[in-house]
């Protein structure tokens, strides 16, 4: 026992030294927010998971930079009376000097997601129900940099939108407004499936603003607002394996099933893509304040495993899969507290943000983020995984004509890390990894969804913790909201289309995926359990 406990510092020690390297072994790019206008925002309304300060990489020399900015708003005429109207101030920023090439304002209505970086430089714009896409360097011209080209011509109200970690893949979510209101339906309707979720694939054939192409995947009902993990080849399900153990498998849209690996936790996992071919996932240890964190790969391998000896909710993503990278934040809490609940100013402790190598869970950089931003966009990672973005704000002396007149205050910055670089097992890695990941065949997802929920309906035992699963969402005869300029399958977006792939939701709450009772199968690949800073064993060839 005593020699775990120090080998189990021993790994502790060796993340924070290992973070502590790669912070000072270059100095940041610190770039002040106040000369752009910035004024703090209240912790009450950062911890409501209102979404109101944002970093963007667009490209590797610039930045995209959000945050509300107080003004005087002219009421509009027929407003709802539930708005709560805001003014975003939107900066594109040259890095490293920092300088401001363009900025523009946005009247925003409400206080959920409004961004959502797409990749290759677009980002997708939401105000009320309206969808947009803007690429700050597509056209060349500063004065241009935040023309925005209609995405989809919606005639619902959007409750979530979710974007792959490979940019490939959009769902957006959606409820009928009630009739004769400015109101949404869900929650009074008798619909029993009233969430409408549309799936398009993204195809990015350049940076330029006619240089992308959004494809419908299909079109399903669910009870509720789901986040199913998912990437454009298929769909991750979660099965029941005994007590306390959990089984993945892989369902590919075109049918075929990939069984993974199985995984000991006392509660629900909750997986996320990282990646075409890898995935992670938070479990428990008896208890919900005792948090395990694990990386999987489509291979049906646990890769590796650590435990967190902190509480968190709402855990946080930004990805750069061409480096097989990813960025996790947390927002770290005195005692465990339900992921949606409301959350007390005195229960938070921080927030911080962690860089991974995500086929050996290496960490390879560790920050603080202050103010504390439950729904996170405070930090970014580059699509080239070689730089950090983070918010965060320091102590600063102002200069006085008199001594007795100098004063210290919080002054908030957006500082730019230097990471370490990709060794060649990393590269071998992430190669690896692409090339095991099933390919996307262009398969229907409401077809397949159809397929599996049809299996875990036979079994009796379909069930999902707390939201809709797949058992309940079935191919739906509908007409698809209509992209802008979306075109067939094979055909060219015209001018002016743009979409993105990250993660994260609009509104309403993320879910499991769906679970179902596994027929008899035989053993699965053991799960492996070692340090961030252990190597795998070498496996012998089979």
């Amino acid at each position: 026992m005593g020699m775990a406990m120090l080998a189990a510092w021993t790994v502790l020690l060796a993340l924070s030294a290992g973070a502590a390297t790669a912070r000072d072994s270059e100095a940041p790019v610190r770039i002040p927010l106040a000369p752009m206008g910035y004024q703090a925002l209240t912790p009450e309304f950062l911890l409501s998971g209102s979404s109101a300060l944002t970093v963007h990489f667009v490209d590797q020399d610039h930045l995209l930079i959000t945050f509300g900015v107080r003004r005087l708003m002219k009421r509009e005429a027929g407003e709802p009376a539930d708005d709560e109207d805001r003014t975003i101030g939107a900066f594109l920023v040259e890095l490293p000097s920092g300088k401001v090439l363009a900025r523009t304002e946005w009247r925003l209505h409400d206080r959920s997601r409004y961004l959502w970086s797409l990749g290759h430089g677009r980002f997708l714009l939401r105000v009320r129900d309206r969808l947009t896409t803007f690429a700050p360097m597509g056209s060349g011209d500063p004065d241009d940099a935040f023309h925005e080209v209609p995405l989809l011509r919606l005639d619902r109200h959007i409750v979530a939108i979710l974007v792959s970690s490979d940019e490939d893949l959009l769902t957006v979510e959606t409820t009928k407004w009630a009739m004769g209101t400015g109101e949404a339906s869900e929650g009074f309707s008798t619909d029993p499936a009233p969430v409408q979720i549309n799936f398009y694939r993204l195809t990015n054939i350049d940076s330029s603003l006619d240089g992308l192409r959004v494809t419908s995947a299909g079109v399903v009902r669910t009870r509720t607002a789901v986040a199913l993990p998912m990437t454009a080849a298929g769909s991750l399900e979660v099965l029941e394996g005994g007590k306390d153990r959990w089984l993945f498998n892989f369902d590919e849209h075109a049918g075929k099933v990939h069984e993974l690996a199985e995984w000991d936790t006392s509660c629900f996992p909750r997986p996320t893509f990282v990646g075409h071919g890898e995935f992670v996932a938070f479990g428990c240890r008896g208890s919900v304040d005792r948090q395990d964190f694990a990386g999987f790969n489509l291979k049906g391998e646990e890769m590796w495993q650590q435990n967190f000896f902190d509480a968190h909710v709402g855990p946080t993503f930004a990805f750069a899969p061409a480096a097989g990278r990813f960025a996790l934040g947390r927002t770290i809490v005195s005692s465990a507290v339900e992921q949606d609940a409301f959350l007390a100013a005195s229960l938070v402790t921080g927030q911080e943000v962690r860089v991974y190598q995500s086929y050996d869970g290496k960490q390879l950089f560790k920050i603080d983020c202050t103010p504390v931003e439950r729904a996170g966009q405070n930090f970014a990672l580059s699509a080239d995984g070689m730089r950090l973005a983070v918010v965060r704000e320091t102590m600063v002396r102002h200069p006085a004509t008199k001594v007795s007149d100098a004063y210290t205050d919080r002054e908030a910055a957006v500082e730019v890390y230097a990471l370490p670089t990709l060794s060649k097992e990393d590269m071998a890695a992430v190669k690896e990894a692409e090339a095991t990941a099933p390919e996307d065949s262009g398969a229907r997802i409401d077809e397949a969804l159809a397929r599996t929920s049809s299996a875990a309906a036979a079994d009796k035992k379909a069930a999902l913790a707390g939201a809709s699963s797949a058992a309940q969402v079935e191919p739906q005869d509908v007409p698809a909201p209509t992209p802008a300029a979306a075109t067939e399958p094979g055909t060219q977006a015209g001018a002016g289309t743009q979409a993105e792939a990250g993660a994260g939701n609009g509104a309403g709450r993320s879910a499991p995926a769906a679970v179902a009772e596994p027929a008899p199968a035989a053993p699965r690949t053991p799960p492996t359990l070692y340090g961030p800073d252990e190597k795998q064993p070498k496996k012998s060839p089979q």
